[in-house]
């Protein structure tokens, strides 16, 4: 598991400490939201509540006042009011209070005058004492000499109101009778009913009496008294009414949107703190593995045998590793500051060597000069990079002295043992194939076959020093070709025949392009046919017998093409770059399945080279190996009938 991007704990408490801190916050904000919505709806509250008491008190209050007035119209006259008197105030009473639904006048405690008298004709007449659930309270009005405010009552003429009861005493202790006065109180609801209305708030009114005590609500919803509406008193004269009051509004409840916001927010805080403490940690360590890395590759390039050097792109030198010192003769950290030409023996020769390897994969062999000013052969390898954010240039040099001292060795070594056994391997494979013709005699069936075995085999060898013996001269650049006007079709169909001489149990097929069929190219006969016989051989190889091998003569452009098509297995991927090195096998294995040294392909190349032409390969369409060569096609040479 890849552990450098997790947290310490360190971080990790850090991060819980802030996201409880964070959600601590967020809830300190909902609570002071939800105390500053409940208080605006309290404020609400308390405004209606007080326009809707004042609305109470003065309708209620009117009806009594108007009482008063006219108790102390009677105490005035000593009691002494005529009925015409009583009919004539009576109407003027109830005019002047909207609410007012009869008043009534009980002399000895006897109902004797009503109005409106319409609906209340059985009122008149009544005696107070003859109602019993009532007359307790009215005696108790009449003893404490006081205005009561009473009800919600049924009366005897039907309905529901609320009265106030006045007692009426002359001189102060003369006891005379009782107004009453009725209050609609419907006619009180439905005006409440329109305020509580507009102002959206919901309403409960009860009464006290002295001691304390609560009646059931008779307005409204009882459980308002019992939840957190706000409470308040009524004053009434001669009643203590108590009102309760609620919002209807519903309390807004900002709390969730808070939640989502708030911890949204500190979601994407805390990721991006995670975010940069990883970055942090990271960097931390990509900076001690940056060391070590630096550490490991200046170890390296150190304990390289090659000279490492990195320049600017001036070519002054900033860099190199210790290999590069004692390769010229400079004392350690001397060469950084200086241009890199100074290591050439040449240095007029420098744009020689930039052109030459401006191919990154691209190796120039130079002379290098040490301190001393003596020469050696170098190879030089140079390629771009980028170093924060700069380019630089990154020089390999090689010191060829000793690779050349190998190579002359084996050429040396080559050459000999080709030259000293190419005579006795001829004399060998001339006697040999006598006593195959019948030189020595009629032999056995067991005699000719070894004999033939042993010219075979013999034929091989002088096969493999021939192809040494070419390697030898190509590398040595000894070789050279006479090149002649070379009729192209006959000779690859006279390899072909050749090749099926031997195989004559294969089929390989020709195509030529018609306007191609008598293409001449310059070419040397021998080495082409050789180069073909090659081509040939290795398609038979690796071909299934049941399978036919095709060559066909193209154009590419300027230059003829002949193309060798097998239906094998073809080369791996792998391998494909180091097809035509020098002993390079696709199979090195001591038990390879074919035989061959590795040299064919190789020589083949370099022979199609030196007539001006390349050689190359891909994948067949199908399946298999497809090998060809190209050489110029040169207008100059062909017959006039050739297009």
């Amino acid at each position: 598991m890849n552990t450098k991007f997790l947290l310490s704990f360190g971080h990790w408490l850090l991060l819980l400490t802030l996201l409880l801190l964070a959600m601590y916050a967020t809830e300190t904000i909902v609570q002071h939201e939800q105390q500053h919505a409940r208080s605006q709806q309290l404020r609400h509250e308390i405004a209606s509540a007080g326009q809707l008491r004042a609305l109470l008190e003065s309708e209620l209050n009117i009806p009594l006042y108007l009482t008063i007035g006219l108790t102390a119209y009677v105490q005035a006259n000593n009691g002494e009011i005529s009925p015409a008197e009583i009919h004539l105030l009576l109407p003027e009473l109830v005019h002047q209070a909207r609410h007012i639904r009869n008043i009534g006048v009980a002399p000895g405690n006897t109902l004797r005058y009503v109005y409106p008298l319409s609906g209340n004709e059985q009122a008149i007449g009544l005696y107070y004492p003859d109602l019993q659930e009532q007359w307790p309270d009215i005696a108790a009005i009449i003893a404490q000499r006081e205005a009561r405010l009473v009800g919600p009552i049924e009366l005897v003429q039907g309905g529901t109101a609320f009265i106030y009861r006045l007692p009426v005493y002359l001189n102060a202790d003369s006891y005379w009778g009782i107004i009453s006065t009725v209050v609609n109180i419907d006619s009180v609801w439905r005006l409440l009913e329109k305020q509580t209305t507009e102002q959206e708030v919901q309403v409960a009114i009860r009464s006290l009496s002295a001691q304390g005590r609560a009646s059931t609500a008779f307005y409204g919803d009882d459980r308002l008294f019992y939840d957190d509406s706000l409470l308040l008193g009524i004053s009434l004269r001669g009643a203590l009414w108590q009102m309760a009051v609620r919002s209807l509004a519903p309390l807004p409840d900002r709390a969730q949107q808070i939640r989502i916001a708030a911890y949204g927010i500190t979601a994407l805080l805390l990721c991006l703190l995670g975010w940069l403490l990883i970055s942090r940690q990271h960097l931390r360590d990509s900076v001690t593995e940056q060391q070590r890395s630096k550490l490991y590759l200046r170890s390296m390039m150190d304990n390289v045998a090659d000279a490492i050097i990195t320049t600017d792109p001036d070519g002054i030198i900033e860099q190199v590793n210790l290999s590069c010192y004692p390769m010229f003769g400079y004392a350690t950290s001397t060469l950084p500051g200086l241009h890199w030409s100074v290591l050439l023996a040449d240095p007029q020769r420098l744009d020689e060597v930039y052109s030459a390897t401006s191919n990154g994969n691209a190796e120039y062999e130079t002379a290098g000069r040490r301190r001393d000013n003596s020469t050696f052969p170098m190879a030089v390898h140079r390629s771009h990079i980028r170093m924060l954010q700069q380019s630089r240039q990154l020089l390999v040099l090689s010191d060829l002295s000793e690779r050349r001292q190998t190579e002359q060795l084996k050429q040396q070594f080559i050459s000999t043992v080709s030259h000293e056994l190419r005579t006795p391997l001829t004399s060998v494979s001339a006697a040999l194939g006598l006593a195959v013709a019948g030189a020595l005699g009629e032999l056995t069936a067991s005699q000719q076959r070894m004999l033939q075995l042993a010219h075979t085999n013999c034929q091989r060898l002088n096969a493999l020093v021939s192809d040494l013996l070419d390697i030898e001269k190509i590398t040595s650049g000894t070789m050279t070709l006479e090149l002649s006007l070379v009729a192209l079709r006959p000779l690859v169909q006279q390899c072909i025949d050749e090749m099926l001489l031997f195989n004559n149990n294969r089929v390989i097929t020709l195509h030529c392009d018609t306007n191609l069929a008598k293409v001449n190219v310059e070419a040397e006969p021998n080495r082409l046919s050789q180069v073909l016989m090659h081509l040939l051989s290795n398609a038979v190889k690796f071909s299934p017998t049941d399978q036919p091998v095709q060559v066909s003569i193209s154009m590419a452009g300027n230059r003829v093409r002949v193309t060798v098509q097998d239906s094998g297995q073809g080369v791996a991927a792998q391998f494909v770059p180091g097809l035509f090195s020098r002993f390079s096998r696709a199979d090195n294995s001591d038990n390879r399945e074919h035989g061959g040294t590795g040299l064919g392909l190789a020589i083949s190349r370099s022979l199609i080279t030196l007539m001006n032409g390349s050689m190359g390969y891909k994948p067949a369409p199908q399946q298999g190996s497809c090998f060809y060569f190209e050489l110029p096609f040169i207008a100059t040479l062909q017959p006039q009938t050739l297009p």
